[in-house]
């Protein structure tokens, strides 16, 4: 038996109640395409649906829900400024108070931006990737906290169905820092290069995975005890990674 360990959300007291934006184990948000994904796909055999390191990977952790609405028209041709530009807008609905939005560390009708020098200039892989232009940077209400000893990996969602931004994905330290956690996005541009769309608050777009740190050391080596023919046998068997060797993994 085992200690469960404790992971802390903590917001600001006008917002707790908000259900559409407090986080929830990644369980429970599952992307409609997995959910259609039968087992079995005989004479096939099994289907991804029976893979437990990819279950494992799009269950792990929490998620968080994208705390407003906010539009983005990307990569449109700005007369005034004759050249192309991107316009992004916040929404804040009846339930906040817009005087309290720094309070609240949501975003306002000032964008939040990283320009393209601090992640390497013009001709660096992360701009390109993004076409150009200023990353925008989404505002999260929502202080996290881990055990002593432990941090959190923050990525975007795994094989989520929403593929026109990615977060940046980072590791902080949750256990000593204690202020809010912000995710610059990197638009999709190879697959959207112009687009106008409104993303709804609620929509999942951060995992958070907390784990242990620890020090490790890395060793090469030839095999010892070659064990492929004994799996080998096993191959034949159903499930046989979930039912030999997998480890039930829990979030509540």
């Amino acid at each position: 038996m085992f200690l469960r360990k404790n992971i802390e959300f903590t917001i600001h007291p006008d917002l707790v109640n908000v259900k559409e934006i407090q986080p929830i184990p990644t369980k429970h948000c599952l992307p409609d395409w997995y959910k259609k994904v039968p087992k079995n796909d005989h004479p096939k055999g099994l289907t991804i649906k029976s893979c437990m390191p990819f279950l494992d990977s799009m269950t792990a952790g929490y998620v968080l829900p994208l705390p407003q609405d906010f539009y983005i028209k990307w990569n449109y041709y700005n007369e005034e400024l004759k050249e192309n530009d991107c316009f992004f807008k916040y929404g804040l609905d009846g339930t906040l108070d817009s005087d309290k939005i720094h309070e609240y560390n949501l975003n306002s009708s000032v964008p939040q931006t990283h320009s393209i020098g601090q992640l390497g200039g013009e001709n660096s892989f992360m701009t390109k990737k993004n076409g150009g232009f200023n990353f925008l940077k989404i505002l999260n209400p929502w202080k996290i906290k881990t055990p002593p000893g432990y941090s959190c990996l923050f990525t975007s969602p795994y094989y989520n169905e929403n593929d026109y931004f990615d977060i940046i994905t980072g590791i902080v330290d949750t256990d000593k820092f204690d202020f809010w956690i912000n995710f610059p996005i990197v638009i999709n541009t190879g697959k959207y290069p112009t687009f106008e769309k409104t993303f709804l608050k609620g929509l999942p777009y951060v995992q958070v995975i907390p784990f242990k740190r620890d020090s490790w050391k890395m060793n090469v080596d030839k095999i010892k005890n070659d064990k492929s023919v004994f799996y080998s046998y096993f191959s034949n068997f159903m499930d046989r990674y979930k039912n030999m060797f997998w480890t039930k993994k829990s979030w509540k």
